[in-house]
């Protein structure tokens, strides 16, 4: 069986404001490592891949550019050889993974499929290459497998599974003296959902209660033919509904500009595929495994970056602390100073601070939600955002004009591209520019500038030996990132 990767980007990490934002999701930052944590999946799957596998993709058509340009910017290698699959609208997992094995099957009828969450941060090497191994073995027989993980605290923040411990699937892995720390897929008895402390601290104690990872190994016919099967056999169950999803994923998948197969997408329920199958399937199976493993479900997960004092709290970056106890200061731009507080959680951005008590962190949604009535722009995107050809930075925001600092690396270019709703002006501030503005060419240096007209084609580029930093002035009706017409990229965007 060839093995192909899905991973699902599609999510919004809300549950990580300020860090993360609609443009630039909890999958794109890079707090715990050089690596961001979608790219870190992407490595990790190539280590479990076959040579003959692909790894696809699955996010939002509002999201995919800046996706797409995250991936470019943080490495050459991690950016070939993925397909992305453009969801027409968010639906939950269910949809997401039945479009993407849709799109594995139609290339390869007998492709096995690892889906993985594009958040996660997990150990990648031998144990986890036999993790999965076992995982393939199986899934073999047409079983839905998942990832569980020994629990090493009683936490609160993770579903559960419960299974036992009679082994299923084939024993080749295990012969082989693959495994190492993993086992042989074994059957689930149920899926319970996020416990109470005192439920969690029992799980723990009685054994036999794995975290749910959210990572799927399975045949690619099979998940289209188990959610299928599920919502058959359950109509009054979380897959209830118009839930066509197998016909509409595979209506996608031949022909995704299809009209009426992204409005039948559209309509489909938000349904998670634990929901939708793994919790109502038959034939789902579970590797046991003590990988290292985190779903950064929360800013509390930010604790794990430093020790914490004798009063149990953690100063990460530029912040000070005097005389509080079990406190978290998050601050990388500037310093924050925090002083004789308790159980309380300060996260501060370049553009925005949230302060919260240590036990509601969990609630952040709210405060989400309170800023989008107040359409705040801090929930859409942080200040500064990667590309491959360097990266941008706002530098301020008023009614029709906005300041950007965008910094060019040396031999790269912008895509040739024009606006329809602003002009641009601009302003060296250091390197060697070559700008071309219609059909003229020019170099500027430092102090120099040029003025953009609205909807003329430009290209900005780097041909000095260090980085090129300019300042641009954009005025106009609308100044979103959307308003771009490429005529000519290197990048294929």
């Amino acid at each position: 069986m060839t093995l192909h990767a899905v991973i699902l980007a599609g999510g919004s990490g809300t549950r990580f404001w300020p860090l993360s934002r609609e443009y630039a999701p909890k999958q794109l930052l890079s707090v715990f490592g050089e690596d961001s944590l979608l790219t870190s999946t992407i490595r990790r799957a190539r280590q479990v891949i076959s040579a003959e596998g692909s790894i696809h993709i699955v996010v939002g058509e509002e999201l995919y550019d800046e996706l797409r340009n995250h991936i470019l910017a943080q490495d050459e290698e991690v950016s070939t050889s993925i397909d992305y699959i453009i969801e027409p609208a968010a639906r939950n997992t269910a949809p997401a993974l039945a479009l993407a094995a849709a799109t594995v099957a139609a290339g390869d009828t007998e492709g096995t499929v690892i889906m993985l969450p594009a958040d996660h941060i997990c150990e990648d090497g031998a144990r986890w290459q036999a993790t999965i191994a076992a995982a393939v073995d199986g899934a073999a027989n047409g079983s839905l497998v998942t990832i569980g993980l020994h629990p090493t605290r009683p936490d609160t923040g993770y579903g559960y599974i419960y299974a036992c411990d009679e082994v299923v699937g084939t024993p080749a892995a295990a012969a082989a003296g693959r495994l190492a720390s993993a086992q042989a897929a074994i059957p689930i008895q149920c899926f319970v959902e996020k416990p109470d402390l005192a439920t969690a601290e029992r799980y723990l104690a009685e054994g036999g209660y794995y975290w749910n990872s959210g990572i799927v190994v399975a045949r690619a016919d099979a998940i289209l033919h188990e959610l299928e099967a599920v919502a058959a056999a359950h109509p009054d169950g979380a897959a209830a509904g118009n839930l066509r999803m197998v016909e509409t994923a595979c209506s996608l998948a031949a022909n995704p500009t299809n009209a009426a197969a992204r409005t039948a997408y559209a309509q489909l329920l938000k349904v998670s595929f634990d929901n939708a199958a793994l919790e109502l399937s038959p034939h789902v199976s579970m590797v046991p495994t003590d990988l290292d493993w985190s779903d950064v479900g929360s800013l509390l997960s930010l604790e794990a970056l430093a020790v914490p004092n004798a009063q149990g709290t953690r100063v990460i970056g530029q912040g000070i602390d005097v005389d509080s106890t079990d406190t978290l200061n998050y601050s990388t731009q500037r310093l924050v100073a925090t002083l004789g507080l308790d159980n309380v959680v300060v996260v501060d951005t370049e553009d925005a601070t949230l302060v919260a008590a240590r036990d509601r962190v969990q609630e952040i949604r709210a405060v989400v939600d309170a800023l989008a009535q107040r359409g705040a722009p801090e929930l859409k995107q942080n200040k500064t955002s990667l590309r491959p050809w360097g990266s941008w930075t706002l530098l301020t925001r008023g009614i029709g004009f906005q300041v950007k600092e965008i910094m060019v690396t040396p031999g790269s270019s912008l895509s040739l591209q024009s606006h329809q709703q602003r002009s641009e002006h601009w302003i060296v501030v250091a390197g060697e520019a070559r700008v071309e503005i219609g059909d003229a060419l020019q170099t500027l240096h430092a102090g120099q500038s040029a003025f953009i007209p609205l909807g003329v084609r430009h290209r900005l580029g780097n041909v000095g030996e260090e980085p090129l930093r300019i300042v641009e002035v954009a005025t106009g009706s609308y100044l979103g990132e959307d308003d771009i017409e490429r005529y000519d990229d290197v990048y294929g965007r």
